[in-house]
């Protein structure tokens, strides 16, 4: 600790004060001593929007997502430190997101047997988008869905502001507010996906700049809905970025599946 410290310190000494460089900085000490120390050197940084030099990539057309999931196939990615694990500590991740993922999703635990199954697909090779799909494509989640349920004007103003910023897309609350809530998360989450799958087969570092933006925003417009979460509690743009380079794409992914759904749960409550 004291040699970490020691850099620290010559970090802190040697930048200047202005917001984008901070931003650096707080990704940089976060993972060099973790956020609770970083916080107490530099602070929690709430007064201002988070700023970077990273920018956002161009957000493709409706027509460009669909001619690629037709006709490219995905780059493929270096294995990353975490596929270098042991294999029960990659189970033990599996495991952890299958219970966050039913919970967000359906809200209620998982079931034994349940959690049984989608361990064995993941084990077998399978992927954690193909696992979601299916718990929002069964007749459970279906179920949901026929449920009058409207959504929030919370969830309303979210999703204009999310679907005009990272969708390109422009929606009205009014046509909005006629769809069920489990409906509405669930589409605004594949939209995402398209988005990120899109920059999956033209360039790695559009989708770790896109997944950055919105992570960082949405750490800082709604900080009580990830509190509890170190790395998702995590405002810096340049933090996030760093972290969707050092992980396998199918993580990224469910890291955002999980953000859209919980966001969208914890904004469902605020009946405004």
């Amino acid at each position: 600790m004291a040699k970490k410290l020691i850099i620290v310190l010559c970090l802190m000494t040697s930048i200047s004060a202005q917001a984008g460089v901070m931003d650096k900085v707080r990704g940089v000490l976060t993972n060099l001593i973790g956020a609770k120390w970083t916080e107490r050197l530099l602070g929690f940084g709430q007064d201002s929007a988070p700023t970077s030099d990273l920018k956002m990539p161009e957000i493709p057309s409706v027509e460009q997502l669909r001619l690629t999931t037709s006709t490219n196939e995905l780059l493929k990615k270096e294995a990353t430190a975490f596929d270098k694990l042991p294999t029960e500590r990659i189970r033990q991740f599996n495991f952890n997101f299958l219970q966050e993922l039913f919970e967000v999703t359906r809200r209620t635990e998982a079931r034994d047997e349940e959690l049984s199954t989608w361990m064995n697909a993941l084990d077998q090779g399978g992927s954690r988008e193909g696992i979601y799909q299916s718990l929002v494509l069964d007749e459970v989640y279906n179920t949901l869905e026929s449920i009058e349920n409207s959504p929030s004007n919370k969830i309303l103003d979210f999703v204009v502001y999310y679907s005009n910023k990272y969708l390109n897309q422009a929606m009205s609350k009014e046509q909005l507010a006629e769809l069920n809530h489990y409906t509405l998360k669930r589409i605004l989450t594949e939209k995402g996906i398209d988005v990120m799958e899109f920059y999956q087969t033209k360039n790695l570092d559009d989708l770790y700049r896109w997944y950055a933006f919105f992570s960082s925003d949405v750490a800082y417009l709604y900080p009580a809905s990830f509190a509890n979460n170190e790395v998702r509690s995590q405002k810096s743009i340049d933090y996030h970025y760093e972290w969707a380079k050092s992980m396998p794409i199918q993580h990224i992914k469910s890291e955002f599946i999980i953000k859209m759904h919980k966001l969208m749960n914890d904004l469902q409550e605020v009946q405004e």
